[in-house]
């Protein structure tokens, strides 16, 4: 039987809110600035189909800049938002496209704004709203990876630029929002930081010898079912003194992860935790030794941030 730890790992779960001011978008104070790097490039066709772009060659940049081509009217993404796209990355120097999503729905996992994944390309999004097709330019020397995580090519040029055609299709909260929930005698105490990390202090007492569940905050967004994929945050650390963790995505860049709770390989302890859960959430659950699969109890807690 493998540990809790070890499917976590092959499922893929080891994969400051701050809102702009009122109906600002890119430009405005507190978020991205434009420039000529980004509003050179245009674009024609519909959302959430391939553009059919012109990107002048060569773009250079001495910094992140964003220009909106079609202006969403859905909720405005801030620091911490998970974010479902399309895009078509392009090399700045040719003009020459170097990627694109597929189109197709397949682009399913999000990439979180102001996470270390893709900066500055994550970074960029800030500010813009749901709905919204924006070019991206970004300093070529910055971004090590493209967004489907193939290296890009480097260069000797300081200002050499990429830049990306991104469309906003959906997005998801940065954190759990439900009301807060009082703790239980007994089972680990929960802390969380203004940005949405937690802090997991364990009682110096015995773990509980089956699965225990228990709201931190109570989400009022729908309800998972056993079909879904969640979009969560997640911390876990032993049940131990000291204490240990032992992943989080809290510390992998601030990046949100995708749990599919009908993967058979989801250990069953996880998907229990899950599924009837509401969006806006934040749930622990103990996991004990005998569950884990191993010689260590656990305790996780996640915000789950939505649905796909």
């Amino acid at each position: 039987m493998r540990t809790i730890p070890a499917l976590v790992v092959a499922v893929g779960l080891l994969a400051s809110l701050t809102a702009c001011a009122g109906d600002s978008g890119p430009g405005s104070s507190g978020c991205p600035p434009t420039g000529d790097a980004a509003s050179v490039v245009t674009a024609t066709g519909s959302f959430g189909e391939k553009p059919d772009a012109d990107v002048p060659s060569p773009i250079v940049t001495t910094e992140t800049q964003v220009s909106t081509l079609i202006e969403g009217d859905g909720e405005r993404l801030v620091d911490g938002s998970p974010v479902i796209i399309d895009y078509t990355l392009y090399d700045g120097a040719t003009g020459r496209e170097v990627e694109d999503s597929g189109y197709d729905g397949t682009a399913a996992n999000p990439i979180t704004v102001g996470g270390q994944a893709l900066a500055p390309l994550a970074a960029a999004l800030e500010c813009s709203t749901v709905g919204s097709r924006v070019v991206v330019a970004v300093k070529a020397s910055e971004l090590s990876a493209s967004i489907q995580g193939s290296p890009v090519e480097p260069t000797d040029d300081p200002d050499a630029a990429y830049v990306a055609i991104v469309d906003v299709k959906q997005a998801f909260l940065p954190k759990a929002d439900g009301r807060p929930v009082p703790g239980e005698s007994g089972l680990p105490a929960v802390v969380t930081a203004p940005g949405g990390a937690p802090g997991i202090s364990v009682p110096d007492a015995d773990a509980p010898t089956a699965q225990e569940t228990h709201l931190v905050r109570e989400g009022s967004g729908r309800e998972l079912t056993a079909d879904d994929t969640a979009v969560v945050q997640f911390t876990a650390v032993t049940w131990a003194t000291p204490s240990t963790v032992t992943a989080s995505t809290w510390n992998n860049g601030d990046t949100a992860t995708t749990v599919a709770l009908g993967d058979p390989a989801l250990p069953a302890p996880i998907r229990d935790a899950l599924v009837g859960q509401k969006v806006g959430s934040q749930v622990m659950t103990v996991i004990p030794a005998a569950e884990a699969g191993g010689a260590d109890s656990f305790v996780y807690v996640f915000d789950v941030l939505g649905s796909l």
